[in-house]
């Protein structure tokens, strides 16, 4: 049984046809259960559910609702078989961008702790004098060569 097809756009044959991926069973993709681990209320209905499995089998874009907070949020789905995973869009059929959003997580952890050791330094630094600096640098200095 095949699973998907993929179109290869980067290579083509003689003719000018682009090359196709072929993913069978035997490929170890199993989409029902990669779709399962998804909090989909599509899922719930069996006829909803076998519809959208069958569009993802076909390789098509399907639009389903997310189930996230208590809201209903509409996205796309798309089955990726290469990856052994379900690819998701937004609204705009658009990828979110996670690493944007970590990042920006990361950014804000990474704010305070600069402000701290901004403190400390204020804080070492009055407490030594200009002639204990010299000396830290010399001795880096000294083992670096």
């Amino acid at each position: 049984m095949l699973l998907g097809v993929q179109l290869n756009f980067k290579d083509a044959d003689a003719n000018g046809n682009f090359r196709q991926k072929h993913y069978h069973k035997n490929y170890g993709y199993d989409l029902e259960a990669v779709v399962s681990k998804h909090p989909i209320k599509e899922l719930d209905n069996p006829s909803h559910k076998d519809d959208l499995l069958n569009s993802l089998k076909k390789g098509n874009r399907q639009s389903a609702t997310f189930i996230k907070d208590g809201q209903e949020v509409k996205q796309y789905v798309e089955a990726t078989p290469q990856f052994k995973t379900l690819t998701i869009y937004d609204a705009d059929q658009r990828r979110p961008d996670t690493r944007q959003a970590k990042e920006q997580q990361q950014s804000q952890s990474g704010e305070t702790s600069k402000k701290q050791d901004t403190k400390a330094k204020q804080s070492n630094s009055d407490e030594d004098g200009p002639g204990e600096q010299q000396e830290k640098k010399q001795r880096r200095k000294k083992q670096s060569l």
